[in-house]
């Protein structure tokens, strides 16, 4: 069996402990199911996002969108959305 370490900050390692526990287990126990869920899917939560150009640029075009959105909800720019409290004239 191999092991495995990491060093973390301690109030990340204890904010994880409480985000965990929430979910009835250990720090350990969810490292474990990560690494067992990469190692079966041979594929990572990071897959596309560091591996070349044009997943930046995605990744880029993604988050603008985003801000976009939330500009709106926010009312910070105009929504051309029709209001959902508003019936339209059916003429």
């Amino acid at each position: 069996m191999a092991l495995i370490q990491i060093n973390v900050p301690d109030d990340i390692k204890e904010r994880a402990d409480a985000a965990f526990a929430r979910n009835g287990i250990t720090t350990p126990m969810a490292m474990k199911m990560m690494v067992t869920q990469v190692a079966n899917e041979n594929r990572t939560p990071f897959d596309g996002i560091f591996s070349n150009g044009t997943s930046r640029e995605l990744t880029e075009d993604m988050r603008r969108d985003m801000i976009f959105a939330e500009a709106q909800e926010y009312g910070l720019i105009p929504d051309d959305a029709t209001d959902a409290r508003v019936i339209p004239n059916a003429d």
